[in-house]
Protein backbone atom coordinates (compact mmCIF):
# COMPACT_ATOMS: atom_id res chain seq x y z
CA UNK A 1 0.00 0.00 0.00
CA UNK A 2 0.94 3.49 -0.78
CA UNK A 3 0.35 6.11 2.17
CA UNK A 4 0.45 9.93 1.97
CA UNK A 5 1.13 11.69 5.33
CA UNK A 6 -0.18 15.49 4.94
CA UNK A 7 0.09 18.74 7.20
CA UNK A 8 -1.67 21.54 6.02
CA UNK A 9 0.77 24.82 5.55
CA UNK A 10 -0.23 26.25 8.35
CA UNK A 11 2.69 28.52 9.76
CA UNK A 12 3.76 31.48 7.76
CA UNK A 13 7.27 30.64 6.79
CA UNK A 14 10.56 33.01 7.45
CA UNK A 15 13.16 33.47 4.33
CA UNK A 16 15.34 31.07 6.21
CA UNK A 17 12.28 28.19 6.78
CA UNK A 18 11.56 28.54 2.92
CA UNK A 19 14.62 28.11 1.97
CA UNK A 20 15.08 24.76 3.88
CA UNK A 21 11.53 23.80 3.18
CA UNK A 22 12.16 23.98 -0.26
CA UNK A 23 15.08 21.95 -0.60
CA UNK A 24 15.23 17.91 -0.72
CA UNK A 25 14.77 16.17 2.69
CA UNK A 26 16.32 13.03 3.20
CA UNK A 27 15.46 11.17 6.52
CA UNK A 28 18.53 10.74 8.55
CA UNK A 29 19.43 7.57 10.69
CA UNK A 30 20.10 7.77 13.83
CA UNK A 31 24.02 9.51 14.91
CA UNK A 32 23.36 11.47 11.83
CA UNK A 33 21.46 14.18 12.82
CA UNK A 34 21.60 18.17 12.66
CA UNK A 35 22.27 19.94 16.10
CA UNK A 36 19.79 22.19 16.06
CA UNK A 37 17.53 23.89 19.23
CA UNK A 38 14.43 22.27 19.21
CA UNK A 39 12.90 25.02 21.26
CA UNK A 40 13.21 27.59 18.46
CA UNK A 41 11.59 24.62 15.72
CA UNK A 42 8.29 23.72 14.83
CA UNK A 43 6.15 20.93 16.90
CA UNK A 44 5.99 17.53 15.14
CA UNK A 45 2.60 16.19 13.36
CA UNK A 46 2.82 13.15 15.95
CA UNK A 47 -0.79 11.78 14.61
CA UNK A 48 0.91 11.26 11.65
CA UNK A 49 4.18 10.21 12.82
CA UNK A 50 2.27 7.24 14.64
CA UNK A 51 0.37 6.55 11.30
CA UNK A 52 3.73 6.13 9.98
CA UNK A 53 4.68 3.45 12.52
CA UNK A 54 1.45 1.42 11.52
CA UNK A 55 1.64 1.39 8.08
CA UNK A 56 5.88 0.52 8.17
CA UNK A 57 5.19 -1.58 10.46
CA UNK A 58 2.87 -3.71 7.50
CA UNK A 59 5.54 -3.18 5.03
CA UNK A 60 3.36 -0.14 3.45
CA UNK A 61 5.03 2.54 1.55
CA UNK A 62 4.88 6.09 3.30
CA UNK A 63 5.68 9.34 2.07
CA UNK A 64 4.73 13.00 3.91
CA UNK A 65 4.19 16.29 2.64
CA UNK A 66 3.10 19.53 3.96
CA UNK A 67 0.72 21.74 2.24
CA UNK A 68 -0.82 21.01 -1.10
CA UNK A 69 2.32 19.58 -2.87
CA UNK A 70 2.61 19.91 -6.71
CA UNK A 71 3.87 17.30 -7.00
CA UNK A 72 1.51 15.40 -5.44
CA UNK A 73 -1.20 16.89 -8.29
CA UNK A 74 -3.31 14.25 -10.51
CA UNK A 75 -0.64 14.55 -13.38
CA UNK A 76 0.79 11.49 -11.51
CA UNK A 77 -2.06 10.22 -13.03
CA UNK A 78 -0.95 10.47 -16.64
CA UNK A 79 1.64 8.16 -16.12
CA UNK A 80 0.57 4.58 -17.79
CA UNK A 81 -0.01 2.55 -15.01
CA UNK A 82 -1.59 5.92 -12.73
CA UNK A 83 0.66 6.39 -9.71
CA UNK A 84 -1.63 7.36 -7.24
CA UNK A 85 -1.65 6.79 -3.48
CA UNK A 86 -3.70 4.03 -2.46
CA UNK A 87 -4.81 6.90 1.04
CA UNK A 88 -3.52 10.09 2.35
CA UNK A 89 -4.39 10.98 5.89
CA UNK A 90 -4.55 14.67 7.01
CA UNK A 91 -3.74 16.16 9.88
CA UNK A 92 -5.48 19.20 11.58
CA UNK A 93 -4.86 21.66 14.62
CA UNK A 94 -6.47 25.20 15.00
CA UNK A 95 -10.09 26.11 14.53
CA UNK A 96 -8.36 29.08 12.66
CA UNK A 97 -6.92 27.45 10.07
CA UNK A 98 -10.74 25.90 8.72
CA UNK A 99 -10.22 27.73 5.39
CA UNK A 100 -6.42 26.12 4.90
CA UNK A 101 -7.65 22.49 5.80
CA UNK A 102 -10.32 22.57 3.71
CA UNK A 103 -8.41 23.65 0.78
CA UNK A 104 -5.53 21.11 1.58
CA UNK A 105 -8.38 17.91 1.88
CA UNK A 106 -10.04 18.92 -1.46
CA UNK A 107 -6.68 18.66 -3.24
CA UNK A 108 -5.42 15.45 -2.02
CA UNK A 109 -8.94 13.74 -2.94
CA UNK A 110 -7.40 14.15 -6.34
CA UNK A 111 -4.37 12.41 -5.49
CA UNK A 112 -6.09 8.95 -4.26
CA UNK A 113 -8.19 9.24 -7.58
CA UNK A 114 -10.57 11.55 -6.87
CA UNK A 115 -12.53 9.69 -3.80
CA UNK A 116 -13.74 10.62 -0.56
CA UNK A 117 -13.59 7.20 1.12
CA UNK A 118 -9.34 7.16 0.81
CA UNK A 119 -9.31 10.29 2.43
CA UNK A 120 -8.78 10.10 6.28
CA UNK A 121 -9.19 13.25 8.36
CA UNK A 122 -8.15 13.78 12.31
CA UNK A 123 -6.88 15.51 14.70
CA UNK A 124 -7.80 18.82 17.28
CA UNK A 125 -10.13 20.69 14.36
CA UNK A 126 -11.58 17.67 12.92
CA UNK A 127 -12.38 16.60 16.10
CA UNK A 128 -14.24 20.42 17.24
CA UNK A 129 -16.02 20.76 13.55
CA UNK A 130 -16.96 17.24 12.02
CA UNK A 131 -19.76 18.45 10.73
CA UNK A 132 -18.42 21.55 9.22
CA UNK A 133 -15.61 19.82 7.86
CA UNK A 134 -18.12 17.08 6.08
CA UNK A 135 -20.29 19.96 4.55
CA UNK A 136 -16.88 21.47 2.80
CA UNK A 137 -15.32 17.99 1.83
CA UNK A 138 -18.00 15.49 1.94
CA UNK A 139 -15.24 13.66 4.41
CA UNK A 140 -16.89 13.21 7.64
CA UNK A 141 -13.57 12.77 10.01
CA UNK A 142 -11.78 10.30 12.40
CA UNK A 143 -12.90 12.10 15.63
CA UNK A 144 -10.79 12.04 18.98
CA UNK A 145 -7.96 9.81 19.96
CA UNK A 146 -7.13 7.00 17.07
CA UNK A 147 -6.59 3.65 18.87
CA UNK A 148 -8.25 0.94 16.73
CA UNK A 149 -7.15 0.83 13.15
CA UNK A 150 -11.05 -0.17 12.45
CA UNK A 151 -11.09 3.42 12.93
CA UNK A 152 -9.65 3.68 8.93
CA UNK A 153 -10.96 0.94 7.75
CA UNK A 154 -7.81 -1.43 8.86
CA UNK A 155 -7.91 -4.95 10.59
CA UNK A 156 -5.79 -5.49 13.02
CA UNK A 157 -5.58 -4.40 17.54
CA UNK A 158 -2.84 -2.81 17.55
CA UNK A 159 -3.35 0.92 19.98
CA UNK A 160 -2.25 3.12 17.01
CA UNK A 161 -1.83 6.19 19.64
CA UNK A 162 0.27 3.75 21.91
CA UNK A 163 2.81 3.20 18.78
CA UNK A 164 6.37 5.17 19.00
CA UNK A 165 5.85 7.98 16.75
CA UNK A 166 8.13 7.72 13.41
CA UNK A 167 10.93 10.51 13.57
CA UNK A 168 12.34 9.60 10.79
CA UNK A 169 9.25 11.28 8.27
CA UNK A 170 9.88 14.66 9.99
CA UNK A 171 12.77 17.45 8.48
CA UNK A 172 15.17 17.75 12.06
CA UNK A 173 15.78 21.45 10.18
CA UNK A 174 12.50 22.14 10.77
CA UNK A 175 10.83 20.24 13.65
CA UNK A 176 11.39 19.90 16.83
CA UNK A 177 12.89 16.11 16.83
CA UNK A 178 16.63 16.73 17.12
CA UNK A 179 17.12 15.88 20.84
CA UNK A 180 13.21 15.78 22.19
CA UNK A 181 10.87 12.92 22.15
CA UNK A 182 6.74 13.38 22.91
CA UNK A 183 4.66 11.68 24.60
CA UNK A 184 1.54 11.01 27.22
CA UNK A 185 1.59 9.33 30.48
CA UNK A 186 -2.00 10.11 30.92
CA UNK A 187 -5.07 11.19 28.21
CA UNK A 188 -7.83 13.68 28.85
CA UNK A 189 -8.57 15.71 32.03
CA UNK A 190 -11.14 15.27 34.84
CA UNK A 191 -11.97 19.38 34.27
CA UNK A 192 -15.06 20.85 31.64
CA UNK A 193 -13.27 24.16 31.21
CA UNK A 194 -16.05 25.68 29.08
CA UNK A 195 -13.25 27.01 26.85
CA UNK A 196 -11.44 24.22 26.46
CA UNK A 197 -11.97 21.63 23.55
CA UNK A 198 -9.59 18.82 25.38
CA UNK A 199 -13.11 16.93 26.64
CA UNK A 200 -14.46 16.83 23.10
CA UNK A 201 -10.98 15.95 21.84
CA UNK A 202 -10.49 13.53 24.65
CA UNK A 203 -13.62 12.73 26.36
CA UNK A 204 -12.17 9.89 28.03
CA UNK A 205 -9.79 10.79 31.49
CA UNK A 206 -7.49 7.62 31.12
CA UNK A 207 -5.13 8.00 34.48
CA UNK A 208 -2.50 6.32 33.55
CA UNK A 209 -0.16 5.57 30.15
CA UNK A 210 3.12 3.18 30.71
CA UNK A 211 5.27 5.04 28.69
CA UNK A 212 8.22 3.13 28.99
CA UNK A 213 7.87 0.76 26.19
CA UNK A 214 7.70 3.84 24.03
CA UNK A 215 10.97 5.54 25.20
CA UNK A 216 13.01 2.45 25.21
CA UNK A 217 12.01 1.69 21.80
CA UNK A 218 12.85 5.10 20.44
CA UNK A 219 15.95 5.47 21.97
CA UNK A 220 17.23 1.59 20.28
CA UNK A 221 16.53 3.17 16.87
CA UNK A 222 17.21 6.75 17.15
CA UNK A 223 20.01 6.95 20.20
CA UNK A 224 19.46 8.86 23.77
CA UNK A 225 18.05 12.12 23.77
CA UNK A 226 17.90 14.62 26.65
CA UNK A 227 14.48 16.06 26.46
CA UNK A 228 11.05 14.30 27.19
CA UNK A 229 8.16 16.37 26.64
CA UNK A 230 5.04 14.52 28.16
CA UNK A 231 1.27 16.15 26.52
CA UNK A 232 -0.87 15.50 29.36
CA UNK A 233 -3.65 17.60 29.67
CA UNK A 234 -3.81 17.32 33.44
CA UNK A 235 -1.27 14.65 34.90
CA UNK A 236 -1.69 15.74 38.62
CA UNK A 237 -5.46 15.07 38.66
CA UNK A 238 -4.31 10.92 38.01
CA UNK A 239 -4.32 9.08 41.15
CA UNK A 240 -1.40 6.74 39.56
CA UNK A 241 0.67 9.76 39.66
CA UNK A 242 3.38 8.02 41.92
CA UNK A 243 3.43 5.04 39.25
CA UNK A 244 3.57 7.63 36.21
CA UNK A 245 6.91 9.33 38.40
CA UNK A 246 8.36 5.99 38.91
CA UNK A 247 7.96 5.00 35.41
CA UNK A 248 9.96 8.29 34.44
CA UNK A 249 12.59 8.37 37.07
CA UNK A 250 13.16 4.35 35.77
CA UNK A 251 13.88 5.38 32.42
CA UNK A 252 16.05 8.13 33.50
CA UNK A 253 14.40 11.20 33.89
CA UNK A 254 15.13 12.07 37.70
CA UNK A 255 17.50 14.95 38.85
CA UNK A 256 20.97 14.33 38.22
CA UNK A 257 20.38 11.71 35.34
CA UNK A 258 21.88 12.44 32.55
CA UNK A 259 21.97 10.82 28.76
CA UNK A 260 24.54 7.82 27.80
CA UNK A 261 25.94 10.56 24.80
CA UNK A 262 29.45 12.03 24.38
CA UNK A 263 29.50 14.36 26.09
CA UNK A 264 26.14 13.26 28.78
CA UNK A 265 23.32 15.98 28.78
CA UNK A 266 21.03 16.04 31.83
CA UNK A 267 17.78 14.68 30.74
CA UNK A 268 15.01 17.13 31.35
CA UNK A 269 11.26 16.43 31.16
CA UNK A 270 8.45 19.18 30.23
CA UNK A 271 4.93 18.88 31.30
CA UNK A 272 4.01 21.09 27.85
CA UNK A 273 0.66 21.57 28.78
CA UNK A 274 0.66 22.56 31.89
CA UNK A 275 0.09 21.59 35.91
CA UNK A 276 -3.33 22.24 37.34
CA UNK A 277 -1.99 24.82 40.29
CA UNK A 278 -5.82 22.97 41.98
CA UNK A 279 -3.74 19.44 42.26
CA UNK A 280 -0.33 21.21 43.61
CA UNK A 281 -0.25 19.56 47.50
CA UNK A 282 2.86 19.19 49.22
CA UNK A 283 2.46 15.15 48.83
CA UNK A 284 2.73 15.72 44.81
CA UNK A 285 5.11 18.36 44.65
CA UNK A 286 7.74 16.00 46.47
CA UNK A 287 6.69 13.45 43.85
CA UNK A 288 7.68 15.85 41.30
CA UNK A 289 10.53 17.01 42.96
CA UNK A 290 11.78 13.35 42.02
CA UNK A 291 12.11 14.70 38.23
CA UNK A 292 13.93 17.35 36.60
CA UNK A 293 11.05 19.75 35.18
CA UNK A 294 12.17 22.75 33.39
CA UNK A 295 10.14 24.85 33.33
CA UNK A 296 7.35 23.96 35.52
CA UNK A 297 4.14 25.30 33.82
CA UNK A 298 1.45 26.41 36.34
CA UNK A 299 -1.71 27.94 34.70
CA UNK A 300 -3.18 30.98 36.14
CA UNK A 301 -6.73 32.25 33.99
CA UNK A 302 -8.00 34.55 36.67
CA UNK A 303 -7.04 36.96 39.18
CA UNK A 304 -9.39 35.04 41.70
CA UNK A 305 -7.60 32.04 41.66
CA UNK A 306 -4.26 34.36 43.12
CA UNK A 307 -3.94 33.04 46.51
CA UNK A 308 -3.70 29.40 45.03
CA UNK A 309 -1.56 30.11 42.17
CA UNK A 310 0.47 31.75 44.25
CA UNK A 311 0.75 29.07 47.17
CA UNK A 312 1.12 26.24 44.01
CA UNK A 313 4.19 28.62 42.86
CA UNK A 314 5.56 28.72 46.07
CA UNK A 315 5.14 25.57 47.50
CA UNK A 316 7.34 24.30 43.80
CA UNK A 317 9.93 26.83 44.39
CA UNK A 318 10.59 25.78 48.14
CA UNK A 319 10.93 21.91 46.51
CA UNK A 320 13.90 23.19 44.41
CA UNK A 321 12.09 24.52 40.97
CA UNK A 322 13.30 27.00 39.82
CA UNK A 323 11.82 27.92 36.07
CA UNK A 324 8.44 28.59 35.77
CA UNK A 325 6.04 29.34 32.96
CA UNK A 326 2.66 30.41 33.77
CA UNK A 327 -0.35 30.57 31.19
CA UNK A 328 -3.12 33.04 31.31
CA UNK A 329 -6.11 32.50 29.29
CA UNK A 330 -7.34 36.67 28.42
CA UNK A 331 -10.33 37.86 26.86
CA UNK A 332 -12.85 34.98 28.07
CA UNK A 333 -14.54 35.98 30.92
CA UNK A 334 -12.05 38.34 32.79
CA UNK A 335 -11.25 41.97 31.53
CA UNK A 336 -8.09 44.29 30.97
CA UNK A 337 -7.42 45.05 35.13
CA UNK A 338 -7.85 41.42 35.85
CA UNK A 339 -5.31 40.43 33.08
CA UNK A 340 -3.29 43.04 34.29
CA UNK A 341 -3.25 42.24 38.12
CA UNK A 342 -2.49 38.68 37.11
CA UNK A 343 0.45 39.92 34.94
CA UNK A 344 1.59 42.20 38.21
CA UNK A 345 1.36 38.84 40.58
CA UNK A 346 4.14 37.38 38.23
CA UNK A 347 6.23 40.26 38.35
CA UNK A 348 5.88 40.67 42.02
CA UNK A 349 7.17 37.42 42.63
CA UNK A 350 9.99 37.95 40.53
CA UNK A 351 11.17 40.72 42.10
CA UNK A 352 10.97 38.73 45.10
CA UNK A 353 13.40 35.88 44.23
CA UNK A 354 15.72 38.14 41.76
CA UNK A 355 16.34 40.45 45.02
CA UNK A 356 17.57 37.50 47.37
CA UNK A 357 14.44 37.87 49.64
CA UNK A 358 13.33 34.34 48.22
CA UNK A 359 15.33 31.03 49.43
CA UNK A 360 16.89 30.89 46.18
CA UNK A 361 16.89 32.03 42.91
CA UNK A 362 14.33 31.75 40.34
CA UNK A 363 11.67 33.41 37.45
CA UNK A 364 8.53 33.17 35.54
CA UNK A 365 8.11 34.16 32.53
CA UNK A 366 4.20 35.02 32.02
CA UNK A 367 2.36 34.01 28.70
CA UNK A 368 -0.80 35.76 28.38
CA UNK A 369 -3.26 33.39 25.70
CA UNK A 370 -6.11 34.67 23.89
CA UNK A 371 -9.10 33.22 24.33
CA UNK A 372 -10.45 31.51 20.95
CA UNK A 373 -13.86 29.99 20.40
CA UNK A 374 -14.12 26.45 19.98
CA UNK A 375 -17.70 26.73 19.02
CA UNK A 376 -18.43 25.57 14.92
CA UNK A 377 -19.42 28.94 13.81
CA UNK A 378 -19.02 31.02 17.01
CA UNK A 379 -22.69 32.28 16.27
CA UNK A 380 -21.76 34.32 13.21
CA UNK A 381 -22.41 31.89 10.58
CA UNK A 382 -18.55 32.06 9.57
CA UNK A 383 -16.06 28.85 9.49
CA UNK A 384 -12.87 30.96 8.76
CA UNK A 385 -12.60 33.12 11.20
CA UNK A 386 -12.19 32.56 15.04
CA UNK A 387 -11.93 35.94 16.54
CA UNK A 388 -14.17 36.84 19.60
CA UNK A 389 -14.78 40.22 21.53
CA UNK A 390 -17.35 40.62 23.55
CA UNK A 391 -20.05 42.94 22.51
CA UNK A 392 -19.93 45.73 24.91
CA UNK A 393 -22.04 49.11 24.83
CA UNK A 394 -19.16 51.62 25.09
CA UNK A 395 -21.72 54.34 25.89
CA UNK A 396 -22.48 52.49 29.28
CA UNK A 397 -18.85 51.98 30.30
CA UNK A 398 -16.42 54.05 32.10
CA UNK A 399 -13.20 52.73 30.31
CA UNK A 400 -11.15 54.31 32.73
CA UNK A 401 -12.13 52.28 35.50
CA UNK A 402 -13.84 49.28 34.19
CA UNK A 403 -12.69 48.74 30.67
CA UNK A 404 -13.41 45.57 28.55
CA UNK A 405 -11.73 43.76 25.62
CA UNK A 406 -11.86 45.21 22.26
CA UNK A 407 -10.38 44.21 18.97
CA UNK A 408 -7.21 46.55 19.49
CA UNK A 409 -6.97 46.19 22.75
CA UNK A 410 -6.33 42.20 22.25
CA UNK A 411 -4.47 43.00 19.36
CA UNK A 412 -1.97 45.25 21.06
CA UNK A 413 -1.73 42.13 23.83
CA UNK A 414 0.02 40.15 21.27
CA UNK A 415 2.52 42.93 20.38
CA UNK A 416 3.49 43.90 24.16
CA UNK A 417 4.52 39.72 24.06
CA UNK A 418 6.59 39.64 20.58
CA UNK A 419 9.44 41.48 22.37
CA UNK A 420 10.24 38.05 24.00
CA UNK A 421 8.79 35.42 21.69
CA UNK A 422 5.31 35.51 23.14
CA UNK A 423 5.50 36.00 26.91
CA UNK A 424 5.68 39.00 28.80
CA UNK A 425 10.12 38.85 29.82
CA UNK A 426 10.79 37.71 34.12
CA UNK A 427 12.61 40.86 34.12
CA UNK A 428 10.71 43.22 36.32
CA UNK A 429 12.23 46.43 35.10
CA UNK A 430 11.81 45.51 31.25
CA UNK A 431 8.12 43.46 32.21
CA UNK A 432 6.88 46.88 33.84
CA UNK A 433 8.07 48.88 30.37
CA UNK A 434 5.98 46.25 28.29
CA UNK A 435 2.80 46.53 29.96
CA UNK A 436 3.17 49.44 31.80
CA UNK A 437 4.02 50.49 34.87
CA UNK A 438 0.60 51.85 36.35
CA UNK A 439 -2.97 50.26 35.17
CA UNK A 440 -3.56 53.83 33.67
CA UNK A 441 -0.72 53.23 31.69
CA UNK A 442 -1.51 49.34 30.71
CA UNK A 443 -4.62 50.88 29.36
CA UNK A 444 -2.86 53.76 27.16
CA UNK A 445 -0.56 51.09 25.87
CA UNK A 446 -3.78 49.19 24.82
CA UNK A 447 -5.18 52.38 22.95
CA UNK A 448 -1.94 52.82 21.28
CA UNK A 449 -0.96 52.78 18.15
CA UNK A 450 0.90 50.00 16.78
CA UNK A 451 3.62 52.10 14.96
CA UNK A 452 4.25 53.20 18.45
CA UNK A 453 3.89 50.36 20.37
CA UNK A 454 6.12 48.15 18.30
CA UNK A 455 8.70 50.62 17.54
CA UNK A 456 9.05 51.65 21.52
CA UNK A 457 13.00 52.28 21.21
CA UNK A 458 12.23 55.15 18.68
CA UNK A 459 9.56 56.66 20.31
CA UNK A 460 9.80 56.11 23.83
CA UNK A 461 12.01 58.70 25.55
CA UNK A 462 12.49 56.69 28.70
CA UNK A 463 15.17 54.39 29.09
CA UNK A 464 14.60 51.75 31.82
CA UNK A 465 16.82 49.62 33.79
CA UNK A 466 18.56 46.38 32.18
CA UNK A 467 17.78 48.07 28.44
CA UNK A 468 20.09 46.97 25.80
CA UNK A 469 22.12 50.51 25.00
CA UNK A 470 20.37 53.07 23.98
CA UNK A 471 19.45 56.80 23.00
CA UNK A 472 15.88 58.29 24.29
CA UNK A 473 13.20 57.66 21.50
CA UNK A 474 11.19 60.79 20.46
CA UNK A 475 8.46 60.78 23.14
CA UNK A 476 5.77 60.12 21.02
CA UNK A 477 4.85 57.01 23.35
CA UNK A 478 4.66 59.60 26.31
CA UNK A 479 2.50 62.06 24.63
CA UNK A 480 0.15 59.39 22.99
CA UNK A 481 -0.14 58.55 26.92
CA UNK A 482 -1.14 62.09 28.18
CA UNK A 483 -3.25 62.51 25.36
CA UNK A 484 -4.99 59.29 25.41
CA UNK A 485 -5.93 59.36 29.28
CA UNK A 486 -7.09 62.78 29.26
CA UNK A 487 -9.25 61.50 26.88
CA UNK A 488 -10.42 58.58 29.47
CA UNK A 489 -10.91 60.97 32.42
CA UNK A 490 -13.03 63.22 30.48
CA UNK A 491 -14.80 60.39 28.90
CA UNK A 492 -17.17 62.72 26.82
CA UNK A 493 -18.28 62.85 22.82
CA UNK A 494 -14.87 63.28 21.72
CA UNK A 495 -13.66 59.95 23.64
CA UNK A 496 -16.61 58.23 22.25
CA UNK A 497 -15.57 58.95 18.71
CA UNK A 498 -11.75 58.04 19.03
CA UNK A 499 -12.81 55.09 20.95
CA UNK A 500 -15.18 53.62 18.58
CA UNK A 501 -12.87 54.29 15.46
CA UNK A 502 -9.87 52.43 17.00
CA UNK A 503 -11.60 49.59 18.66
CA UNK A 504 -12.40 47.70 15.15
CA UNK A 505 -8.88 47.44 14.81
CA UNK A 506 -8.90 48.62 10.85
CA UNK A 507 -8.07 50.44 9.32
CA UNK A 508 -11.22 51.46 7.46
CA UNK A 509 -13.10 52.74 10.66
CA UNK A 510 -9.53 55.11 11.09
CA UNK A 511 -10.03 56.74 8.18
CA UNK A 512 -13.97 56.76 8.47
CA UNK A 513 -13.62 59.01 11.75
CA UNK A 514 -10.35 61.32 10.04
CA UNK A 515 -12.65 62.70 7.73
CA UNK A 516 -15.14 63.88 10.41
CA UNK A 517 -12.77 65.19 12.93
CA UNK A 518 -12.11 67.98 13.62
CA UNK A 519 -9.51 68.36 16.14
CA UNK A 520 -5.80 68.74 14.83
CA UNK A 521 -4.64 66.64 17.89
CA UNK A 522 -6.55 63.53 17.52
CA UNK A 523 -5.87 63.97 13.99
CA UNK A 524 -2.35 63.76 14.02
CA UNK A 525 -2.86 59.79 16.57
CA UNK A 526 -5.35 59.24 14.04
CA UNK A 527 -2.62 59.17 11.33
CA UNK A 528 -0.35 56.47 13.06
CA UNK A 529 -2.80 54.14 13.04
CA UNK A 530 -3.11 53.71 9.43
CA UNK A 531 0.53 54.44 8.87
CA UNK A 532 2.22 51.52 6.68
Amino acid sequence: MRVLLVEPEYRRLSASKKRLASEPFIARSAGKRESRDDETLWYPPLGLMKLSRFHRDRGDEVSFVSGCDPDMSPQWALLSPPVLWDRAYISTVFTYDFAKIVKTVNFYKNVVGGTSHRVYVGGIMASLMPQALYEETGIYPVTGVLHSPASIDMDGDVDIDALPPDYDIVDPRLYAVNDTYYGYASRGCVNKCPWCGVPRVEPEFVPYIDVKPMIRALRAQYGDRAKLKLMDNNVLASPALPQIVGDLLEVGYGRGQHTDTDPPKARVIDFNQGLDATFITEDRIRLLAQLNIKPMRIAFDRAREKGRYLRAVELAHQHGFAQFSNYMLYNFEDSPRDLYERLMVNIGINEKWQSGDGDRAGEVYSYPMRYAPIDETNGSGTREQRDYVPTVPSESRDWLKDPAWTKRFIRNIEIMKGAAHGAITPTPSLARRAIGASFEEFLANLYMPEELLRNRNKHERRVYEYEPPRQPGTGQVEEFRDFVLRLLREQDAAFRAFHDAVSENTVRAIKRYLRKCQDPETQKWLQLYVKR
